[in-house]
């Protein structure tokens, strides 16, 4: 069955499978590459046993090595990519989202196929600002991971070099960009509000208590990466195209040195998912496609060989969440697999390039298709929730590990940078023709292995540097020799698949503090005002006293110290201390026990508070929305709040329900310091106030909470 002799040569073996030069093997299970056009699997549950390449992919980059699995893996990874693109123009309807786009256009559509990258991007704009998906509590502002739009719009240029394009996109990311840091920038943390990118499901990331208006209140991991990203692309456009970018510098140095600050965990290396709301308590549930990106963009440096890895692959976070299904949870998701493959040979980790190389192969080749997604504990498809063949996201996310990894394709401003990183065990010839860069059409060979250029040559002239200037026309030949040396001390941080402990529920009565106590928890952390009260065995703690707002919330620890999610937080204060204002008593007309905000309102909401003392107050809306549902739609409401003409922040208020207007809840918090005596509010409707449906806008307001703490 086997071709030659070299096919048994083992490239990559562990407990659960191995990789050969032609072929992949898992149990009883096999993929044999017959050619470059031809892969048969016994794998059970596949559509068909065989892939048989009958589309033509000339106009495409076309790669060639000595082992077939290679080869055959990137042609059927082309030809589903080939699939989805309609009158050789624009991808089909289903892959037309701006986080779809922007990441598989990032990982190698920008490349493979920049005109239907390109018309499909802006299918996502309107208002000339890019669209964010339908997503929790009605999207924008809550999922605001839209910008990675503008790392696919940013390759599309530096592949075909159109200023056209160019200076399209910049008003675009601008535009998009400003609303962001008028809704969701914290200029006191100097991070992005908002939900996870990617993870854009409540129950599947976040603690079950957690509402729209508290995920928004959060600060993600990946969502700053992004919004870096997307800052620094801006600031290069910008400087291409002479526009003053002095604010988004400020911004962007901010940012970064907060990402790097804000997310470590506690005796962990890797960095933590989302931060809470406030009082510096951070998930400690893993981000890997967060921190592999972080990687990517420099900034932060050597971190891949830190991130937890599994039998199977790169999971979306590590440990799973008890009681959740599997989606984002307990799932592998190969664009995020490809993400820390990018990231391992960023790094130069050869060793965490092979294994993620071998991860990635195994499920393109055993499946003949790119699925979505797949299981953390046997690496199968099945049990997966909205299972997909030819996943466009994963067909992309294949190609990159050839474009990104194998080849080491770096694009910049002015020209491309060649950086291959190739384990010993693909040692040979690595070849990609046809690579359109600009004007000109690269034929590429790669020889030997290692994670270092030995020598580069142009045309056959040898230059220090392994770059193609863009200003390079017609058809060139690059040969480049790498050092074949065997880096040593490398590492990865293969875990168990595991859970973290369930979520505690913590309530007060009576002067004491309980909380139920959680499967396979050793211990729990309380935490008063963010800070570490105790650790204690027992599920209960007494003579809880204060004279002064105080809140308190509670955390369950395992053997393997592993932590639950923080519980819901429980918020203790004297009757006194709250105050209620009815929101229809500012009203010269009162229709209604509540007033209702549209956008087509001519005028401002204008409120006023006495205060009885000076002080710091906490500031919020009893609020209902039932234009849609709670975990999805387009339709969050804000406005902006004004405190004697300054401009403090934006009120959201996320969807609660279709059609559930009797159904009431906070807004986000302000806080706020009042002096005694009167003191002047007003609600307006700002442009950047618009959400991603444009037309229903409107919100019921019930109720002004303030809260004094001091």
């Amino acid at each position: 069955m086997l071709s030659c002799k070299s096919d048994n040569n083992l490239i990559y073996k562990s407990n659960q499978f191995s990789i050969y030069p032609n072929r992949v093997e898992q149990s009883e299970f096999i993929a044999i590459a017959e050619n470059k056009k031809e892969i048969n699997s016994s794998y059970p549950y596949v559509q068909n046993n065989k892939w048989k390449l009958k589309r033509s992919l000339f106009q495409y980059p076309a790669y060639q090595s000595n082992h077939e699995i290679l080869n055959a893996t990137y042609n059927l990874s082309l030809e589903e990519i080939d699939r989805k693109i309609l009158n050789d123009s624009i991808f089909s309807r289903e892959n037309i989202t701006s986080t779809n786009l922007g990441y598989s256009g990032m990982l190698s559509l920008a490349i493979l196929h920049p005109k239907a990258c390109q018309n499909s991007l802006m299918q996502r704009v309107k208002n000339d600002r890019i669209v964010q998906d339908p997503g929790t509590g009605g999207s924008w502002p809550i999922s605001s991971d839209r910008l990675i739009w503008a790392t696919a719009a940013w390759d599309i240029y530096k592949v075909t070099g159109d200023t056209d394009w160019l200076r399209r996109i910049y008003f675009i990311i601008k535009n998009s960009i400003d609303d962001d840091i008028n809704l969701i920038w914290d200029y006191h943390s100097h991070l992005f509000k908002g939900e996870a990118s990617f993870l854009n499901r409540q129950e599947q990331s976040y603690p079950q208590w957690m509402t729209p208006t508290d995920i928004y209140e959060t600060y993600s991991l990946s969502n700053q990466v992004v919004h870096y990203k997307a800052l620094q692309i801006l600031i290069e456009i910008g400087n291409l195209l002479s526009k003053d970018t002095q604010k988004y510098n400020h911004i962007s140095e901010a940012l970064k040195k907060s990402i790097n600050s804000n997310f470590k965990i506690e005796n962990k290396k890797y960095l933590g998912l989302f931060r809470y709301n406030k009082n510096n308590l951070i998930s400690h549930h893993s981000d890997p496609l967060g921190e592999s990106l972080a990687n990517i963009w420099n900034i932060k440096e050597n971190s891949v060989e830190n991130i937890p890895i599994h039998q199977f692959g790169v999971a979306c976070f590590h440990p799973q969440i008890p009681n959740a299904a599997n989606y984002h949870n307990n799932s592998i998701w190969p664009f995020i697999q490809a993400t820390w493959n990018w990231a391992a040979a960023e790094n130069k980790n050869t060793k965490a390039v092979l294994w993620g190389l071998a991860s990635s192969i195994r499920s393109t080749a055993l499946f003949l298709t790119n699925k979505r997604s797949f299981l953390i504990e046997n690496g199968d498809f099945q049990h997966t929730t909205n299972d997909s063949y030819s996943n466009l996201l994963s067909a992309s996310a294949s190609i990159s590990n050839f474009l990104h990894v194998l080849m080491g394709i770096n694009l910049t401003t002015e020209e491309l940078e060649f950086k291959p990183v190739i384990p010993r065990e693909f040692k040979g010839k690595q070849v990609l023709s046809n690579l359109k860069y600009n004007k000109a059409i690269l034929h590429i060979e790669i020889l030997g292995f290692g994670n270092k250029i030995s020598s580069f040559t142009f045309d056959g002239t040898p230059y220090k540097r392994a770059v193609v200037p863009k200003n390079i026309e017609g058809h060139h030949k690059i040969v480049i020799k790498m050092n074949n040396e065997i880096p040593i001390d490398e590492k990865i941080n293969a875990v168990e698949h595991s859970y973290s402990p369930e979520t505690p529920s913590l309530s007060y009565t009576n002067n004491q503090l309980k909380w139920n106590k959680t499967n396979n928890a050793t211990h729990y952390k309380v935490y008063q005002n963010g800070e570490l009260l105790l650790e204690t065995k027992d599920n209960y703690m007494v003579e809880v006293n204060f004279s002064q707002p105080v809140e308190f919330c509670v955390q369950a620890v395992d053997s393997l110290n592993q932590h639950s999610f923080l519980s819901k937080p429980v918020l203790l204060y004297e009757s006194r201390y709250e105050k209620f204002l009815e929101a229809e008593a500012f009203q010269s007309k009162r229709k209604s026990p509540y007033i209702v905000l549209k956008k087509t309102d001519k005028e401002p909401y204008y409120f006023q508070v006495k205060a009885t003392r000076n002080g710091k107050y906490k500031l919020s809306f009893l609020y209902a929305n039932g234009n849609g549902d709670i975990k999805t739609g387009d339709k969050c409401a804000s406005r902006s709040l004004w405190q004697n003409n300054g401009y403090i922040g934006s009120i959201v208020f996320p969807q609660r329900g279709k059609g559930k207007w009797n159904d009431y809840g906070y807004s986000n918090s302000f806080y706020v310091d009042l002096k005694k005596g009167h003191n002047f509010f007003k609600i307006s409707f700002e442009e950047f106030n618009n959400n991603m449906n444009g037309e229903r806008n409107d919100v019921r307001i019930d109720k002004i909470r303030l809260l004094r703490l001091d």
